[in-house]
């Protein structure tokens, strides 16, 4: 109990350190890549979703590889990984080598080893019983939202006051102490017997697993769970490059940077009070099941509502709405698709879950910025927000299916 105990804690800190340094880069990257890289949104938008495609390809590979060797070694590659990529990306944001191809890179370079999310959902999943797991898997959603209470405002407020360059070194600091912390501390959570039999090599390194793919997608509940995750994901991915593009546009608004960071943590504090104080209420009265189209509903009403926002005011209630809706969805939807998967593909299935959202988190940046610079800046918003109307549909269907089964 005490080594569950604490490596929950290490995969807490880890994630909660390294989604702090991916926070601070989220209202930095629109301010510089406008201002001083004179890049379009379009542009903007294919940089800000470029980490999130590597990830998508490169994850399945890490997850897979964390069932054959264990849990450990794949944290600390990842680390590693994303210490080199935020220096590089420090050397662009401090204007020592102020390159649009080098930044490319580097947000390239920093997906193919973001491998630590699969690898930590899987850590959950060896250590929590199926009826603790939507808890457990709320450690990370928490952790995840925590990050965005931080990083957005650290970002805001060391750039306006320190140049760009600051928080990115200060990433990548943060991360080298994430790797630190897993190296000494961190227990291997997968017992040998456990393991797949087979040898870390690259002929084991398929870029996409199509047969595991197919394998999950025959398994329709976890197959829906999965495409109510990439809506989501894809619909909430918008904001990231757009919002600020559109806060510092809108009149009546006119906000900085940190400004628009301060917003973005709000949505990161409100989403970590639900997973840590309110998801266990809505799962003992309302039911993992029974929450996602609650949870579309806010999330859709908050996206709708933010293009037609002319005060401050009205904006935070809509991020509020926006903030709880994606606190509620995250762990129920994590806590669903591994009670349906067997202990031995924890990684793999979770690996592919993440994958697909890595895939939103890459096209919604590159569709908000399309739409916004080629449409108008309310498209990115009102997109996401009718994409969220199909995860309400999507979410009774389910309801409405598992009470027939049931009878």
């Amino acid at each position: 109990m005490k080594k569950n105990r604490t490596n929950l804690f290490v995969i807490f800190l880890v994630i909660f350190i390294d989604l702090l340094g991916f926070g601070i880069i989220i209202p930095l990257l629109p301010d510089f890549g406008k201002n001083e890289l004179l890049i379009n949104e379009s542009l903007i938008g294919i940089i800000g979703g470029v980490f999130s495609i590597a990830q998508f390809i490169f994850t399945p590979v890490w997850g897979s590889f964390s069932d054959i060797n264990g849990r450990k070694p794949i944290l600390s590659i990842s680390l590693a990984g994303n210490v080199i990529a935020y220096l590089m990306m420090a050397l662009v944001f401090s204007g020592i080598y102020k390159s649009v191809l080098l930044l490319f890179i580097s947000r390239i370079f920093a997906g193919i080893f973001s491998a630590n999310l699969s690898a930590a959902q899987a850590v959950i999943s060896d250590v929590t019983t199926k009826e603790d797991r939507a808890k457990g898997m709320g450690l990370i959603g928490a952790a995840f939202s925590l990050g965005f209470v931080g990083g957005p405002a650290l970002g805001g407020l060391l750039s306006m006051h320190y140049g760009h360059g600051m928080p990115i070194f200060l990433s990548a600091m943060l991360s080298l102490i994430a790797l630190l912390l897993c190296v000494s501390s961190f227990k291997e959570t997968l017992p040998p017997d456990l393991r797949v039999k087979r040898k870390f090599d690259l002929s084991a390194a398929k870029i996409i697993n199509l047969k595991a793919v197919n394998d999950i997608l025959k398994k329709k509940d976890v197959a829906l769970y999965i495409l109510i995750f990439f809506i989501f994901t894809f619909s909430y991915a918008n904001i990231h490059v757009t919002f600020q593009l559109f806060a510092e546009r809108k009149e009546g608004l006119d906000m900085n940077r940190l400004e628009v960071g301060l917003m973005l943590s709000y949505i990161g504090l409100i989403s970590s009070i639900v997973q840590f104080f309110l998801i266990k209420y809505f799962k003992k009265y309302l039911g993992e099941k029974q929450s996602l189209p609650l949870a579309g509903f806010l999330l859709a009403a908050g996206l709708l509502i933010i293009p037609f926002t002319e005060k401050t005011g009205t904006l935070l209630g809509a991020i509020s709405l926006l903030a709880f809706g994606s606190g509620l969805i995250i762990p129920m939807l994590l806590g669903l698709i591994s009670k349906n998967t067997s202990r031995a593909e924890q990684g793999s299935v979770l690996g592919i879950n993440q994958s697909f959202s890595s895939l939103a988190r890459g096209a919604g940046p590159i569709w908000g910025g399309f739409i916004y610079q080629s449409i108008g800046y309310q498209f990115p918003f009102l997109s996401g927000g009718f994409f969220m109307l199909l995860v309400i549909m999507i979410s009774f269907y389910l309801l409405f299916r598992y009470r027939v089964s049931d009878q």
